[in-house]
């Protein structure tokens, strides 16, 4: 018989060490898990002697967190969330989910690659309301009553939660058009030379790895947007050389109406992240979770 993995002994203390956290003391965390005080103290002992390190200080009225205990608490707790959370989306699986959720994403990205998905979706759960929000502004969400964000780029509020949705490549690109009139850059130097469609508005430059080398490329042109759409309509027109995702240069660098500048220059991915509070409701948290698994590769394809 296999024997249970060891790390099994350290998850369920863990849990035991985040609801003693958030209960507030050992009596009841102990109360909360129906468990005697005396078993939450001998796992709490067990998983410090497994650390090397106290996490809190107790007395028989007092409690209290080490240094080290803070830290660990951020992990256990999160863990604990997560499996409520996945406990509560496998509930929902269990009779039609219903109910309602708000979702915001760029217009853009959002028609090419959430929609798709949004429409699976509702096939799925006809009984849950959409309430789709498609702009390229980052509004509030507790404000603005929203609980699903699509959203690029790294987050800064520690408030909410940001998973990682897809990584989108991208290259460099310009039409047929436009090289024909401006000569066709050899090297990263040359890039320089160009006119761009400078997109976001504050862009200055970019970095393109070419072999082993990360090299910056200041970025000028005639035509500064804040819309992706807007940036796509101006290289097609021959207005300059823009970084786009594959997702808007694929089928129109196969149909000859894009060319890619430069190939040997990588340019970084897009990271797209889903962001929401860090507690959601249940027909949200299915929607995230039908984000996140791929919705049957529709929001993942390239």
């Amino acid at each position: 018989m296999t024997e249970p993995l060891p790390i099994l002994d350290e998850l369920r203390a863990m849990v035991i060490f985040a609801t003693v956290v958030r209960a507030g003391s050992f009596a009841a965390g102990a109360r909360a898990l129906g468990l005697t005080r005396a078993v939450v103290s001998h796992h709490i002992r067990g998983l410090e002697a497994k650390l090397g390190v106290p996490l809190a200080q107790r007395s028989t009225r007092s409690f209290s967190l080490t240094p080290a205990g803070e830290a660990f608490r951020v992990h256990c707790e999160r863990m604990l969330d997560e499996a409520v959370d996945g406990m509560r989306s496998m509930e929902l699986l269990r009779a039609e989910p219903s109910g309602e959720v708000r979702i915001t994403c760029s217009h853009h990205f959002g028609s090419k690659r959430i929609l798709p998905a949004l429409l699976e979706f509702r096939r799925r759960y006809p009984a849950i309301r959409l309430h789709v929000a498609m702009n390229d502004a980052n509004v509030d969400l507790v404000q603005q009553g929203i609980e699903l964000a699509v959203r690029a780029g790294p987050l800064a509020d520690s408030a909410l939660v940001a998973r990682r949705l897809v990584m989108e490549p991208t290259m460099l690109c310009a039409s047929p058009a436009y090289l024909r009139r401006n000569r066709v850059p050899t090297s990263a130097a040359e890039l320089e030379q160009h006119r761009w469609v400078v997109y976001p508005p504050g862009q200055r430059s970019i970095n393109v790895r070419i072999g082993e080398r990360d090299v910056p490329v200041a970025v000028r042109g005639d035509v500064v947007t804040d819309s992706a759409a807007s940036r796509l309509a101006f290289v097609l027109a021959g207005e300059g050389i823009a970084r786009l995702p594959a997702y808007d240069a694929a089928a129109l660098l196969a149909s000859g109406e894009l060319v890619r500048v430069l190939p040997e220059a990588e340019t970084a991915s897009l990271q797209i992240y889903l962001v929401h509070a860090k507690r959601i409701g249940p027909s949200a948290r299915l929607l995230r979770d039908f984000l996140l698994a791929g919705a049957g590769n529709e929001v993942a394809a390239a």
